[in-house]
């Protein structure tokens, strides 16, 4: 079960691979105008990505029952590292006339900011685990 579940991810993760390198040719080709659906794409990927952060728990905990501690640190890990990243967004940093003329609201500067810092804590500490696990093999 496992394997066909493996074999049906690589698959999939192919596919959106593919997908996604059509599209980004596409806007390459047509520049700015193809920025809706750019956007289209992303909220796409968002979607997908949010059903298997749901959906693989779930059946990691249905195959090993003895996952589940493990998952609720990472769930854990995952609201600290969120905590932080809000925490640390400055919140609005751009003039209110600015926002204004570019038709965004504070909260959604705000949003992003924390969206941004966010994304670069997880890039960091999936940099630090890769090199993390290079020189730990190089030990074994």
């Amino acid at each position: 079960m496992v394997d066909k579940l493996f074999k049906i991810s690589k698959y999939i993760l192919w596919g959106l691979v593919g997908i996604s390198s059509i599209i980004l040719g596409i806007s390459v080709i047509q520049g700015e105008s193809s920025t809706d659906m750019q956007m289209y794409l992303t909220y796409a990927l968002f979607g997908l990505l949010f059903v298997a952060i749901l959906f693989s728990p779930i059946y990691g905990a249905i195959v090993n029952p003895g996952s589940i501690k493990k998952i609720g640190i990472a769930i854990g890990a995952f609201a600290v590292i969120a905590l932080i990243a809000y925490i640390f967004s400055p919140g609005a940093t751009l003039s209110q006339e600015y926002l204004e003329s570019m038709n965004v609201t504070a909260g959604a500067e705000a949003f992003c900011d924390f969206l941004m810092i966010f994304l670069y804590i997880m890039l960091g500490g999936t940099i630090l685990a890769v090199i993390g696990s290079a020189v730990a093999k190089l030990f074994n």
